[in-house]
């Protein structure tokens, strides 16, 4: 989902799936994404979900925002200025583009998304 543009439904390969419906409500601000049953199926036991949310970005091919340290226009800051945490150090251009994910229980959204602890993977959420 993209704050300026039609929703979009695509499988990993980038194949369209079907049509999202977006429902915002400003009173309690929620978005909710509305995915038809007969492409998706009904969620059962030992169903995997994994919610990444990005800053968007209109100008770069991935359409997310990227990272710099420190902080820029239009690019997120890996650590606060003068930041001496492990992953300031890290390579901005290899930083996830992700500022919040949701993570399974036990599972530290800080260590899942630090790319100093080596590949980052995202754990889906499963459904008992």
């Amino acid at each position: 989902m993209q704050g300026f543009a039609s929703p979009v439904w695509q499988d990993a390969s980038g194949n369209s799936v079907g049509t999202a419906q977006v429902l915002m409500s400003q009173s309690d601000g929620t978005i909710t994404i509305a995915l038809p049953e007969a492409q998706f199926g009904t969620p059962g036991p030992n169903w995997g979900f994994t919610v990444v949310l990005t800053g968007q970005d209109g100008f770069s091919s991935d359409q997310a925002r990227g990272f710099a340290q420190p902080a820029q226009a239009f690019l997120f800051g890996v650590c606060a200025p003068g930041g001496t945490a492990p992953i300031c150090s890290v390579d901005p251009g290899t930083v996830p583009k992700a500022v919040d994910v949701m993570t399974p229980p036990g599972v530290s959204q800080a260590t899942e998304l630090d790319p100093t602890k080596g590949a980052v993977a995202i754990a889906p959420v499963t459904v008992p």
